[in-house]
């Protein structure tokens, strides 16, 4: 059974192997340690044993790698090697690589299991990005009852609160867009896209809490504080990267954060998550927010008053 880091470590065997037609056992436990540093792996160690066992586990799967003193780990010419068996391995590797992988111990940890649709797609999807294939989708959002035709060159995948998303540009416009996949009906392949251009995802993200950026909004400096109890989770789970705990010697009850973020209606939602200790400190246009999101639940669930059901 592959985990996350086997998943990882077959990846970057089969590529470098593939790529080099022929690398030493040295050679190729440097570019695994070198790939997994990268993803930020630390105290790696690969032995002889260990790459091997990867290797024998990828002949179960169908992908035969030799070696020979003169060529080192290469794929045999003199073997029957299916290259649409090795792009499907590949791809499924891709996939449950970019989902956290199978960890093999379904029968004692339990992720959670909540459905989302669109989850089908997925697949589909990361072909075709690396395929650098433009796509058409028939596209449906919540709160419009027409279905709508997109010509679509995608660019990633994303994920945010157990949701999947396709960021993408539409054929004749600009920007980078987002589709929620769980909004997606099917999807056709097209044609290989032009060239696309470069566009740094993260550093577009880098300011959001989520997964919409609306570039006319500028990051602010956010100060919120919570009880203890409830700020120590958001302690242990930052909500955003730029989060710091700040020192407080007045009250000792609380916990106050700093962020840098661009405030959203996903950023107000993730602060709510903890909001029965939630205090806004800064700037005073958030916390009026809050504060109207507060009195809208209020009259929604005023006590004494007639419910449908």
């Amino acid at each position: 059974m592959f985990g996350l880091k086997e998943i990882q470590r077959a990846l970057i065997i089969i590529r470098k192997v593939r790529a080099y037609k022929g690398i030493t056992l040295k050679e190729l436990q440097e570019k695994i340690k070198e790939e997994l540093t990268f993803h930020g792996y630390t105290n790696i160690a690969i032995s002889d044993r260990t790459l091997q066992r990867d290797i024998q586990g990828l002949r179960k799967l169908g992908i035969h790698i030799s070696y020979s003193r003169l060529k080192g780990y290469h794929f045999p010419e003199d073997e029957e090697q299916d290259p649409e068996n090795v792009e499907a391995v590949l791809e499924a590797f891709d996939l449950l690589n970019a989902l956290g992988g199978d960890t093999g111990m379904n029968h004692f940890v339990f992720p959670s299991r909540r459905p989302y649709r669109g989850r089908e797609h997925l697949h589909t999807l990361l072909k075709m990005i690396k395929k650098n294939a433009s796509i058409r989708i028939r596209y449906k959002k919540y709160e419009e009852d027409d279905i709508t035709e997109r010509e679509i060159y995608p660019y990633a995948l994303k994920e945010w609160r157990s949701r999947w998303y396709l960021l993408g540009i539409i054929k004749g416009k600009d920007p980078l867009t987002t589709f929620g996949l769980d909004r997606i009906l099917d999807i056709q392949e097209l044609s290989k896209a032009p060239p696309k251009k470069e566009i740094d995802i993260n550093a577009m993200f880098h300011d959001c809490c989520g997964i919409y950026n609306d570039e006319e909004i500028q990051a602010e400096e956010v100060i919120i504080s919570y009880n203890t109890w409830d700020g120590e989770y958001v302690k242990s789970q930052p909500i955003h990267h730029s989060q710091e705990v700040l020192p407080n010697e007045k009250d000792k009850d609380r916990l106050f954060f700093k962020l840098k973020v661009k405030i959203t209606g996903e950023f107000q939602l993730e602060i709510l998550a903890r909001g029965f200790s939630l205090q806004v400190h800064k700037p005073e246009s958030l916390r009026e927010a809050i504060y109207k999101i507060y009195q809208n639940g209020m009259k929604a669930n005023e006590f004494g008053k007639p419910l449908l059901f």
